[in-house]
């Protein structure tokens, strides 16, 4: 069924996207002809565990082009699917992308989201399940994607995309199996974006694959989701993560003092790189002030540098950061993102916000 007869007017007419939405994303899916006259579809499942009506925004981004909302009332404790879903919901005969779907916080515990990508052709039918993603665990700055190639590429192809959710700088890097760096290549994504590179190994990063090749996304900044697919002759795809990984590197951050007394207040004690609870920003034309702990192996200085962050923030004296936060500083959180850097090694560092 196709979610479009699902519409209820009324109460798609008092649906309101809110700061309090849940967002789901698909990261691939598509449309369109394959190779020996098959046919590439994606199919959407939806099921409501909740004992009421879960309305729901889905839309399709190509590219930066961003087709829909399609507005849906998925009714309680049902499963609905749509075949094709990318063609039969958005009417396009020939794309890739990936599905968004918008849901209220509340409602998002009670929602089931699975799709499956399959390839029909006279060999008969082969299909890879797409997992759905919480954008809130969409990796960030600092981390990695490592993107796991085909073990024998003689007969397979390596494809492999993103779904960018907050603007980024993506290092892509090409990591030979004896761990020998054999192209990169920057690329910047506007937010809500989505790309994917077939064969990309030789057309994004300009390289011949070998066996056990491996992509590392290096995320300089905002926020993606990545994934990846082998295929072989037949047209038969098995799905290849995007997993999340970090560089080992030589820099502890500790975490921040408050009121620069010399203690520490707020800590990353699990060392990822991200305080363990949020620094307290009061919104006013004052400035909150707050000095960054952060040092070598050894206890050696690092430096500093500032790459993102919400309303007016400076780094003053080389670890104290100035943050002034007015009304103009939208949402209820935000977060800071530093690189700190020792003779040569380099790790991001995440100072997340509660604004007050």
């Amino acid at each position: 069924m196709k979610f479009r007869n699902l519409i209820a007017a009324a109460t798609v007419a008092a649906l309101t996207v809110t700061a309090h939405a849940a967002t789901i994303i698909v990261p691939a899916a598509g449309t369109g002809a394959g190779a020996n006259n098959s046919h590439w579809q994606s199919e959407l499942t939806l099921h409501n565990a909740a004992p009421r009506a879960v309305p729901l925004s889905i839309s399709f981004v190509r590219g930066t082009t961003v087709f829909g909302p399609a507005n849906v009332v998925l009714p309680a404790r049902k499963t609905e699917s749509t075949a094709d879903i990318v063609k039969n919901q958005f009417g396009l005969n020939s794309a890739t992308g990936a599905i968004v779907i918008g849901v209220a916080d509340r409602e998002a515990r009670s929602l089931a989201v699975t799709s499956r990508t399959f390839n029909v052709s006279a060999n008969g039918e082969f299909g890879q399940d797409i997992p759905a993603v919480d954008a809130t665990d969409a990796l960030r700055t600092g981390d990695i994607a490592a993107l796991n190639g085909a073990s024998d590429i003689a007969t397979t192809r390596f494809n492999f995309g993103v779904y960018v959710s907050d603007a980024a700088s993506i290092d892509w890097e090409l990591v030979r199996a004896d761990g020998t760096v054999a192209a990169t290549k920057n690329v910047t994504y506007t937010t809500n974006s989505h790309a994917q590179y077939n064969s990309g190994i030789e057309t994004l990063l300009g390289a011949e694959p070998q066996d056990n090749d491996t992509v590392h996304a290096h995320v300089k900044s905002g926020r993606a989701i990545f994934y990846g697919s082998v295929i072989n002759a037949t047209g038969d795809p098995s799905f290849v993560p995007g997993i999340r990984t970090r560089e080992d590197i030589t820099i502890n951050f500790t975490g921040v003092d408050l009121d620069e007394n010399g203690s520490i207040d707020v800590r990353d004690n699990d060392g990822d790189g991200v305080l363990d609870t949020p620094v307290r920003i009061t919104r006013s034309l004052f400035p909150n002030y707050f000095n960054v702990i952060a040092e070598g192996e050894f206890g050696e200085a690092v430096t500093l540098e500032l790459v993102s962050a919400p309303g007016h923030t400076e780094l003053l004296d080389g670890n104290t950061l100035i943050v002034i936060a007015g009304a103009d500083v939208t949402g209820n959180s935000g977060e800071i993102v530093l690189k700190a850097t020792f003779e040569g090694s380099s790790q991001f560092i995440t100072i997340p916000l509660a604004f007050r």
